[in-house]
């Protein structure tokens, strides 16, 4: 049997969070695509109102960079 990290704090295991952000690149047509497929986009303040966030949590995440389709 393989031997899993377990929260030794709590009585609950809890996510790992990564201390560097992973760096996705997307263009413009990439957000268009993913807007048309049903994505959506709201401030973080929208997201908490709307209960998708803890506002005492921080998410995992990534940085975005926006490649220039001409480049």
């Amino acid at each position: 049997m393989t031997e899993q990290n377990r929260n030794a704090s709590g009585l609950f295991d809890i996510p790992v969070r990564f201390p560097d952000k992973e760096r996705v690149t997307l263009t413009p047509a990439d957000i268009e695509r993913q807007l048309d497929a049903g994505a959506f986009l709201m401030s973080r303040e929208e997201a908490v109102a709307a209960g998708f966030l803890n506002p005492l949590e921080a998410p995992d995440s990534v940085l975005v960079d926006i490649a220039r389709e001409d480049a």
